[in-house]
């Protein structure tokens, strides 16, 4: 695989290779990218649909007009009338007026891909490229395949995890309900019964209770104040504030990291591979790639590498100087340069990592379960103690 060199030289610049070089030319000039389209893809922000939607449109329903797309197209349907008949039967409003909107561009003259780049703000931000360089092959069938084949296994993988994490999630709604049960309804009626006899009461449960008690008078407030915290970090989830200590979290918590890391690093890696084999160039799949991931520190690298491929050197020395990828991963890129086969090896180690980060979660699930059932045990149990001994005790005094 021939590395680009688009706006620097340097003495050890690697050549680029024709079909590239043309496949560049064919995704960056004014004829395959409208200047319009071309600022939609190149922006962090892609247009937005009208009105205010606090969940996107679901994978399931791109996937499946992806998919009809690329049947549709296999069979001889042009692509425009093609996107106009999937856009009178599609359920979501949104991802219609999308759709709407790519036909009608289409139909002025612009390419499918920067139709799809300036409104296709609902599909994955990788197949305008995509589809560019398709578009000067003829492929564009096979990597609407391609597409649907990489997001069928995503949705998969994450269902994977779902699936494993339902349980955990039942044990900690169970124990958050029981603790506000035993807040707000029990621990107030211990008050009263405490002060009815007139005895004092230790310092941790005299503070349990007036907790208790506290809880009870406000919850009018409390609730929509914990509401308001849980929406208000789901609509900055995707906000500095948010993503870079979340990110570094999962990559340096205890125990996480070992499941997050490979899991993040087969993505990535599979990203950058399905978009260099449709024929994107390198470069170009590495800037996509950038825009994609959440993860601050992941972000950092692909721009190392970034600078590492314009100035000629190779994208593996980027990579030598990260804690947080697998030290193999490295070597087997540096072999995929050596070899031009790159895409190839990412995407072997792209699934590689993908199907260990799926394993290891799993095993974190079934290590947590036990865990959180022992702490919601010994907080239940300090909490009954805390009330039950002093009631105990007075009641001992008084026989």
């Amino acid at each position: 695989m021939q590395l680009l060199n688009p706006s620097r030289t340097s003495p050890n610049a690697t050549p680029v290779a024709s079909r590239s070089s043309s496949l560049e030319a064919n995704f960056t000039s004014t004829s395959s990218l409208s200047p319009l389209a071309q600022r939609a893809m190149t922006s962090p922000y892609r247009q937005a649909s009208s009105g205010f939607h606090l969940m996107p449109v679901s994978s399931s329903t791109v996937l499946l007009t992806l998919n009809q797309l690329a049947v549709m197209s296999q069979n001889g349907v042009e692509l425009a009338e093609a996107v106009e008949h999937i856009a009178r039967h599609c359920r979501d409003p949104r991802l219609a007026d999308s759709l709407l909107r790519i036909h009608e561009s289409v139909n002025e003259g612009n390419t499918f891909s920067g139709a799809i780049a300036a409104h296709g703000q609902h599909f994955p931000r990788t197949l305008p490229a995509m589809i560019a360089a398709a578009e000067a092959t003829g492929e564009v069938p096979d990597t609407l395949t391609q597409v649907c084949a990489r997001m069928r296994g995503e949705m998969e993988m994450r269902a994977t995890i779902l699936g494993a994490m339902i349980y955990p999630i039942i044990l900690v709604s169970a124990a958050t309900i029981v603790m506000a049960a035993l807040i707000v309804g029990v621990l107030p009626q211990f008050s009263k019964v405490f002060a009815s006899m007139g005895k004092p009461v230790p310092p941790s449960t005299e503070m349990l209770l007036n907790f208790g008690e506290f809880c009870k008078s406000n919850w009018m407030i409390l609730l929509p104040a914990i509401a308001g915290t849980l929406i208000t970090l789901v609509l900055l989830r995707n906000h500095q504030l948010i993503r870079r200590p979340l990110g570094h979290f999962l990559l340096y918590g205890p125990m996480i990291r070992e499941a997050y890391r490979p899991l993040i690093a087969g993505r990535t890696f599979r990203t950058i591979a399905g978009m260099v084999r449709g024929g994107v160039p390198l470069l170009q799949a590495i800037r996509l790639t950038r825009q994609t991931t959440t993860d601050v520190s992941w972000q950092d690298l692909l721009d190392r590498i970034e600078d590492n491929l314009i100035d000629g050197l190779p994208a593996s020395e980027a990579m030598r100087y990260v804690d947080f990828l697998p030290p193999e991963a490295t070597q087997m890129m540096s072999t995929g340069e050596r070899t031009g086969r790159v895409a190839e090896v990412l995407e072997d180690i792209g699934v590689f990592y993908e199907q260990e980060g799926g394993r290891r979660i799993k095993r974190l699930v079934v290590a947590l379960e036990p865990l959180i059932i022992l702490v919601m045990g010994v907080v239940v149990a300090g909490v009954v103690m805390s009330v039950m001994l002093p009631l105990l005790d007075v009641s001992t005094v008084r026989t």
